[in-house]
């Protein structure tokens, strides 16, 4: 009961100077405004509604609107919104985030496997010309092995015909020294 009491002798107070404005006709606001020790102090009082049982009720009372700061240091309520929307687009910024990450990772993992993919064809095509090339080296090994062994032989029939030739143009001496030879008869 006495803080009850206390609210109520404050009240009192209160509307006290503003009775006495009423009655001599100078409104609070111009008061304010030509007074230098006048200060506009708004207090916000509970409801003094009694029920049955003699307790007072509490009731909130939020305002639909902001009310228009009256101090020069209270912050404005839009700037509470302000404030809110750019923590939920943050919020969401970072949950966006967190998606390209995951899709990131899920491409990440798919193109490591399609790169070890493209590894093994290669090695696969790698190891087939390896393959190849040792074919192709035996063959032409075959090849030249082939080639030296026909010019070894080209190099035997030069040297055959040569021999030939000379005793060709041997025999062709002969026959010229027999013929050039009196032929004498047996008789």
């Amino acid at each position: 009961m006495e803080v009850e009491e206390i609210y109520k002798h404050q009240e009192v107070k209160m509307q006290a100077p503003a009775f006495k404005d009423k009655k001599r006709g100078v409104s609070a606001k111009n008061q304010g405004a030509h007074d230098p020790d006048y200060e506009n102090i708004t207090l916000a009082f509970k409801n003094q509604d009694h029920t049955k049982d003699g307790h007072s009720r509490l009731t909130s009372q939020v305002p639909a609107q902001c009310r228009p700061p009256s101090d020069s240091t209270q912050v404005p309520c839009w700037l509470y919104r302000a404030i809110l929307s750019l923590y939920i687009l943050l919020a969401l910024a970072f949950v966006l985030c967190i998606i390209l990450s995951a899709f990131i990772m899920v491409k990440n993992a798919e193109m490591s496997k399609e790169l070890l993919g493209f590894k093994r064809e290669l090695w696969n095509v790698s190891n087939s010309i390896q393959a190849c090339e040792e074919r192709q080296k035996r063959g032409w090994d075959s090849i030249q092995q082939s080639i030296t062994m026909v010019r070894s032989k080209v190099d035997k029939l030069e040297t055959t015909l040569a021999g030939i030739k000379n005793i060709d143009t041997k025999v062709q001496k002969i026959l010229e020294v027999l013929q050039k030879m009196p032929q004498s008869s047996p008789q």
